[in-house]
């Protein structure tokens, strides 16, 4: 017996291969969102070409199948090994034991960049080597389903996946050319169907006195796909949209950790994001339990830190490369620039961990670190501790000293800037012109560098200037953002040290933000907890012969123990006689005018609930589990599918006594499993030649047969009982898939051959499998 179905032309197939695999070249451009260069794109686009390549060429003299891709898949790894791991491979192209080993190291690469970075990002070789993989293999996938499975319009789902990260991840807003980019080649893969439909329909109509109807149709599909691209961009513009949305809430506030900060990746692409979500916690999570021995009259150990943020541009502050590292069993713990003898307090520090995640926070300068994890390092140019995470019940010992420069030191500080630090005066050109008056008109007249930063922080600090503590207000730290907080003067301590950073930048002061936790007032015993809700930023300036001094502008409501955690060197107004201090903010979280100063022992702001992921935790859960989620849900669509229409002929069957239901189900179940089925022959040939194969359900199966029949020939108005029926074919249906091994069932379940996504091997209908 032998298939009716018409078998796809050979150069069809060959053309096709090539539409679906421009699609997708063109529909991987947006990933250019995430990246600072466009060298990888190349890279990819070779790659892509490498794994489909193969599969042209056979499909140039024989119809498309899913084992067409192998060669290319295969040929991918020496294609990358020659491209970014040559080194230890053998002849420079097969990968061996060592070349392994390369490519974990360059794995350990890319996980410090997506855990310190924030997009857009350099590509490194470790970028483009996984880029170009996962593309390669993404563009495998387009080509099962499109060309093989001949499902243009399904294979766009890859594309829809590229498009949401590439416009999810970034911080501020895709352009719309990306856009374009991937419309295009959702596009040409909507083309395919068409083309392909058109002409297994044979020779083109002409109307009477017009072109071709071909011609009218292909150009007709241009126009329209021209005016859909069109449309999608500029509506937008004209409706008023969501600043936030499902998808970009998985990259940017999503996630389920706590005590860590976004900005050194952590899920939360926006560093101020994790921030947030830890301050509008409803409930608090104590992060690790501290005691400090420091001498008698000192000052109390400042906050903890876990984050810098040394980049600032249209978009607002974000975290750089934190550059090189040194293993803390081999550092001297230096500091860029050098630390150069700046009178400091000695104290030791002994850290529980309770809840918090991530990279291990550290006090000020750490001199010396005992029970860190394996694998952590020192950075010198932020003073982090990076390289890996820390974990529940984990006692870190660290001996540190803290800053402590004189008034006097700090004041006759020269005006001379580091060179290695000289991009820490960074201000983007479109600084708000408005901005850059009010930081002129502070510092008009102040010679030195600290004078100047001074009177930055006493404009913050002067309760004649309005500033008012309110966690209600949005995140933002961009230039627009900046010029609002001014404007207003209302937000927590993300605005106020987002816009004093940018404001010393401005007035010639090298700075940058903080990010980490201050901490209530240690105990008689020198113990104290930290929780969420001590989550904090902070701005650090640097000045020539004393290194990074940090300043804090966010109100005294804002910061826990108010007063008792001044700084000497910006203090904050001190409060009235007749001022009311109370004990804690206002548990509503609402706004506090620094007019009003409070101290904060122990309690913090409550409001919605909502805790982001740790540092550690590299790219947040969404670029991993939104991917993932779209590939299974791909995977089992034919499945689901093909189940629906199962139960809907079932249902058919039981409602209407459809045996031409049943009789439908049985052909692709028997099409599903490798037979043949032919439309042409009768029910009780078809029958008589599968009964060989099912001796057991032979009479149901005859049975069947016959209530077809007699329900296509049968008067008008004759019933057929089919309740029986039924049952005798999940009978026949069940010994139909004994007789087929297990890959073949599985194969049936997963990819079932009588949707027409594949091609099922031809096998004659009733002969028994050897």
């Amino acid at each position: 017996m032998t298939a009716t179905a018409a078998r796809p032309v050979p150069h069809l197939d060959s053309r096709r291969t090539v539409l679906a695999l421009t699609a997708g070249a063109i529909g991987m451009v947006p990933l250019k969102a995430l990246f600072r260069d466009n060298g990888w794109l190349l890279d990819a686009w070779v790659s892509m070409a490498i794994v489909i390549g193969p599969a042209l060429l056979l499909r140039l003299r024989r119809s498309p199948t899913a084992l067409d891709v192998w060669p290319g898949i295969v040929l991918l790894v020496p294609w990358l090994t020659v491209r970014f791991v040559p080194t230890h491979a053998w002849f420079g192209m097969v990968p061996n034991r060592a070349t392994w080993h390369d490519v974990t190291l360059l794995l350990t690469d890319l996980h410090h960049t997506t855990r310190s970075e924030i997009a857009p990002i350099h590509t490194t070789v470790a970028v483009r080597l996984v880029v170009c993989a996962l593309l390669g293999l993404l563009a495998a996938l387009i080509d099962l389903v499109a060309v093989v499975g001949r499902r243009g319009a399904l294979a766009g789902v890859p594309l829809l996946v590229v498009y949401t990260v590439a416009g999810a991840v970034p911080r501020k807003p895709v352009h719309w050319v990306w856009f374009a980019f991937a419309a295009a080649g959702y596009l040409i893969l909507l083309s395919l169907d068409a083309a392909g439909d058109l002409e297994r329909w044979g020779r083109r109509l002409r109307a009477p006195g017009g072109p071709r109807a071909g011609r009218a149709i292909v150009v007709s599909t241009q126009r329209i796909g021209a005016v859909a691209i069109v449309a999608a961009i500029v509506l937008p513009l004209l409706v008023p949209g969501q600043p936030r949305n499902f998808i970009a809430n998985a990259f940017h506030g999503g996630g389920g950790g706590i005590g860590g900060f976004g900005g050194s990746g952590g899920g939360s692409i926006s560093p101020f994001a994790a921030l947030k979500g830890q301050l509008d916690r409803s409930q608090r999570i104590n992060l690790v339990d501290v005691h400090v021995d420091r001498p008698a009259g000192s000052t109390q150990p400042f906050y903890l830190r876990v984050n810098v943020l040394s980049k600032y541009d249209s978009s607002g502050w974000s975290a750089e490369s934190h550059g090189a590292t040194e293993p803390v069993d081999q550092t001297a713990f230096e500091t860029e620039p050098a630390d150069e003898g700046t009178d400091s307090v000695r104290m030791l520090a002994r850290i529980t961990i309770r809840g918090m995640t991530g990279n291990a926070p550290v006090f000020a300068v750490p001199r010396a670190l005992n029970n860190v994890s394996e694998g952590t390092t020192w950075n010198p140019k932020d003073q982090l501790l990076l390289g890996t995470t820390v974990s529940r019940g984990q006692q870190i010992s660290e001996q540190f000293d803290q800053p402590a420069p004189s008034l006097d030191a700090l004041q006759a500080a020269p005006d001379i800037v580091d060179r290695t630090i000289s991009d820490q005066l960074a201000v983007p050109s479109n600084f708000p012109a408005g901005a850059r008056q009010l930081v002129q008109s502070i510092v008009k007249g102040i010679d030195s560098p600290y004078g100047r930063a001074r009177a930055i922080s006493d404009f913050f600090a002067d309760p004649s200037n309005n500033f008012t503590y309110d966690l209600t207000t949005k995140a933002g730290d961009s230039g627009s953002d900046l010029v609002d907080f001014l404007q207003n003067r209302r937000g927590y301590c993300q605005q106020y040290a987002a816009a004093m950073a940018i404001m010393l930048r401005a007035a010639g002061v090298p700075a940058r933000v903080v990010l980490g936790y201050m901490h209530p007032v240690p105990d008689s015993n020198g113990n104290f907890t930290i929780t969420t809700a001590d989550a904090h930023s902070w701005v650090e300036a640097h000045f020539s012969g004393i290194g990074w001094i940090p300043f804090d502008p966010t109100p005294i409501v804002g910061i826990t123990g108010g007063l008792r955690n001044d700084l000497p060197q910006a203090p904050h107004v001190s409060p009235s006689a007749s001022a009311a201090v109370p004990s804690t903010r206002s548990s509503s979280g609402g706004a506090v005018p620094s007019r009003n100063i409070q101290t904060r022992e122990t309690d913090n702001a409550t409001g919605a609930p909502k805790a982001l992921t740790s540092p550690d935790q590299g790219l947040n859960a969404g670029w991993i589990v939104v991917p993932l989620l779209v590939l299974v849900l791909l995977a089992a669509m034919p499945a689901s599918i093909r189940w629906r229409r199962r139960q809907h002929r079932y249902a058919l069957a039981r409602r209407d006594g459809d045996t031409d239901a049943l009789w439908a189900e049985l052909s692709d179940t028997a099409t599903d499993l490798g037979y043949v089925w032919s439309p042409a022959r009768s029910p009780r040939q078809v029958a008589s030649w599968l009964a060989r194969d099912l001796p057991e359900s032979a009479g149901r199966l005859r049975e069947l047969a016959s209530a077809v029949e007699h329900a296509r020939f049968a008067p008008a108005g004759t019933t057929t009982t089919t309740a029986d029926l039924t049952v005798g074919l999940r009978g026949v249906t069940g010994e139909l898939r004994a007789m087929r091994s297990g890959r073949d069932r599985l194969r049936a379940m997963l990819w079932p051959a009588s949707l027409g996504w594949t091609r099922s091997r031809i096998r004659g209908v009733g002969r028994r499998r050897r």
